[in-house]
Formats: C-alpha cells, sequence, structure tokens
C-alpha cells in the first residue's frame, strides 16, 4: 500500500504533507489515552514506541540551555502532531526522545513498539515506505519552518501557519460556496508564538490585522478563513 499524501498541488503552493501510517491499521496495536497538559513521553526517556494520533492533538517542546550559565533555559514548541501524525520520530537517532509530547486536549494513541514495528517493516515493504514517507515528511516540515523563521516576516508566517493548520485539520467547508474554513484552535496563542518564533503580542495583533482585512474571522479560538486567496499572497 502506498503512503497516503496528496498529490494535487496548485500552481505556486507546496505540497501538504498528510502522509498516513495506513498499513499499521489492520495491527492490533494498543492504544493510551493521555489527559490534557499530561506528557505521552519527556525528553531524555528511552524510545520505545511510536505514536499514531487516533484523536486529539499534541504539541512537542525542545528545552535548550541558555545563552550563559545564569540565564534559565529556553523551551520552544517544535511542532504539532493531529489525527493520523505520528510522534516519537526524534527519538530514531540516538533512541532517545528530544522533547517532551505534550497532550493540547485529551487524546488517544495507537502504541507502535518499536521492537515489533522494526521486524514488521523489513518483512512488509509497503509498511516500510510508509513509515520512510512520515519520516521524510517530518524533515520536510522541519526545514519549512527553518525557512519560515529565517525569512518571514510576522505577517506571512501567520498566515502560512493558519493555512497548514486548515489543511492538516480536514477543516470543514462552508457550504455558502465562499470556501470559508473553520478552524477551532487546540492551541494558545503563546503556542503559535513560540512554534513561529514571534512573541504572544505580535501574533495576536497579527491576527486581529488579518481579521479587520477581511482575510479571516476570529471568535475567541475560533478562526475562520474567509479569504484564503488572500492569506495566500502574503
Amino acid at each position: 500500500m502506498e503512503p497516503s499524501t496528496d498529490t494535487a498541488v496548485p500552481a505556486g503552493r507546496a505540497p501538504t504533507l498528510h502522509v498516513r501510517f495506513a498499513d499499521a491499521d489492520a495491527i492490533p496495536f494498543p492504544t493510551r489515552t493521555v489527559e490534557r497538559g499530561d506528557a505521552l513521553y519527556c525528553a531524555g526517556e528511552p524510545l520505545r514506541s511510536l505514536y499514531t494520533v487516533q484523536s486529539g492533538c499534541f504539541k512537542t517542546v525542545a528545552t535548550f540551555p541558555g545563552g550563559d550559565d545564569d540565564s534559565a533555559p529556553h523551551a520552544q514548541v517544535t511542532a504539532f502532531h493531529f489525527k493520523n501524525e505520528t510522534l516519537g520520530l526524534d527519538g530514531v537517532c540516538t533512541n532517545r526522545h528530544e522533547s517532551d509530547a505534550i497532550a493540547l486536549e485529551t487524546s488517544i494513541v495507537r502504541i507502535m513498539p518499536v521492537g515489533i514495528l522494526e521486524p514488521l517493516c523489513r518483512e512488509y515493504a509497503a509498511m516500510q515506505h510508509e513509515l520512510l514517507a512520515i519520516m521524510s515528511a517530518e524533515i520536510v516540515r522541519a526545514s519549512r519552518l527553518a525557512l519560515m523563521l529565517g525569512t518571514m516576516p510576522a505577517r506571512e508566517r501567520v498566515a502560512a501557519f493558519l493555512l497548514d493548520l486548515a489543511e492538516r485539520l480536514d477543516a470543514r467547508v462552508s457550504s455558502s460556496g465562499e470556501h470559508a474554513s473553520e478552524l477551532l484552535l487546540p492551541m494558545t496563542r503563546a503556542d503559535i508564538g513560540s512554534y513561529l518564533g514571534l512573541e504572544l503580542e505580535t501574533v495576536s495583533r497579527t491576527l486581529s490585522k488579518l481579521q479587520r482585512e477581511g482575510a479571516i474571522g476570529l471568535n475567541g479560538r475560533q478562526v475562520r478563513i474567509v479569504d484564503r486567496a488572500m492569506l495566500e499572497r502574503q
């Protein structure tokens, strides 16, 4: 089975990275419920399993040393993971996790022990291909984030984030014909700022400005993408 990805890419748009570990669906892996705010795993823990999100959402947070001995460590959100996305790949290289995986809402994950997954991948080429595709998608996402943080102004970062989120959350399309997507943000604006390398106030101001211009609508954590083309032009 080929990995499930989107292949139709509009001109000027980067391909989306929807890669689903479909071959694992037929295997009765156990599941685990993680309550909001709890950790699925923490930095420094040995890699024991990979996890596919069945429902809910996670953020991964890495902690870096301060610039000098007196500085406090710096924590940064490095990724968000939604339904059908895979967690735990940060531990493949060193066999230890490099970040904390925190549930943003009560979530369920499928647990795929690496001790079982490795021989399955050797036996089934399609599963091995899917795993490689998932790892490749994570590399591409990290590269896009590095490009965003290094070259994009705040307005473009927030617009790109909303567009990516709409695609990954399988946002509902309005029946009015206006192609307006309704998003319920599971993360805080502070989380968004940490991920995008922006201050909380900058994220809030940018969202408000996009609302005033008619690109989005805001109601608390609900975001309505009104003019997708305007966001894409940011």
